[in-house]
This record gives C-alpha cells, sequence and structure tokens, in this order.
C-alpha cells in the first residue's frame, strides 16, 4: 500500500475499483499463509505407536470406540471361513465340522489359534480311540481263531 495513496484506496468501495486499484500497482496482494501439517504427521506417527490414546483422550463408549458386534462377526467369519477350508482340504470330516461349527457359535474358542488347537486335539483323541478299538478287534480276531483251533482239535481228538 501506497501511503501517498491512501485517500484513493480508502474510497474504493467496489470489486472493480479494487481491481483497478490491483494493476495499478497501489495494493498488492498478500501471498496466501502456509500452515505446515508437520506436526500433524508427527501427531499421527505417535498416535500409530500408540501414544496420545489414554484413557484422558478416549470421548467414546468403549462400544462406540469398537463395536463388539462387529468384533463377534468377523471373529464368527474367521473361524467359520478356516472350518470349511479344513473340511474342504478333508482334514476334518462333517460331523467334526458341525460340533466345531456350533462350538464357535457357542463363544469356546477366542481366536483362530485355539480353534486349530482344539481341532488337533480332538483329531489326536479319535485317532487313539481308533487304535484302541482296532487293537481290541484284533485281539478279539485272535482269541476267535484260537478257540476254533482248540475245537477243531477237541473234534478231532473225540
Amino acid at each position: 500500500m501506497d501511503p501517498n495513496e491512501i485517500n484513493e484506496i480508502s474510497l474504493a468501495n467496489s470489486r472493480f475499483s479494487i481491481r483497478k486499484l490491483y494493476k495499478e500497482g497501489l495494493i498488492l496482494k498478500k501471498p496466501p499463509k502456509v500452515y505446515s501439517r508437520a506436526r500433524v504427521r508427527l501427531y499421527k506417527l505417535a498416535k500409530r505407536k500408540g501414544r496420545h490414546m489414554g484413557i484422558g483422550k478416549r470421548r467414546g463408549t468403549k462400544n462406540a470406540r469398537t463395536n463388539t458386534k462387529t468384533l463377534w462377526i468377523k471373529r464368527q467369519r474367521v473361524l467359520r471361513r478356516l472350518l470349511k477350508r479344513f473340511r474342504d482340504s478333508k482334514k476334518i470330516d462333517r460331523h467334526l465340522y458341525h460340533s466345531f461349527y456350533l462350538r464357535c457359535k457357542g463363544n469356546q474358542f477366542k481366536n483362530k489359534r485355539t480353534l486349530i488347537e482344539a481341532i488337533q486335539r480332538e483329531k489326536a483323541e479319535i485317532l487313539k480311540k481308533k487304535t484302541i478299538a482296532d487293537q481290541l478287534e484284533a485281539k478279539r480276531l485272535k482269541a476267535q481263531i484260537l478257540r476254533n483251533k482248540r475245537k477243531m482239535k477237541k473234534d478231532k481228538e473225540q
């Protein structure tokens, strides 16, 4: 602003007159003010690390911040997807799948790892029962063969 032309500048009351003064060089346009986002970026990085997230900074309720229903839905989808994958790859049969599906629905497994561990335990138990049953069956057959041999021997003697 030229101090000698203050009178003329003060008379300017329309856009047109302001444009004219600008063109003549009596007034200048101020450069736009720059608001640095550096501090914001730093703050964001700190928040990503978990800073500034304490009890005093929280406004919404626990449920408003992370909805329990959506957490439940996500967990169910993860567990059910895993069960389907196991069933399709023949790692578990349909009966085991169904029992684990119901257990997932009943909130027995808090994450994927616990579900996998439970499946492995169940499979090991089933395998153990099967081997015991096979051994019993083999014993039974052996005893039956021995019985038949004794009977045949007895019949021959008579």
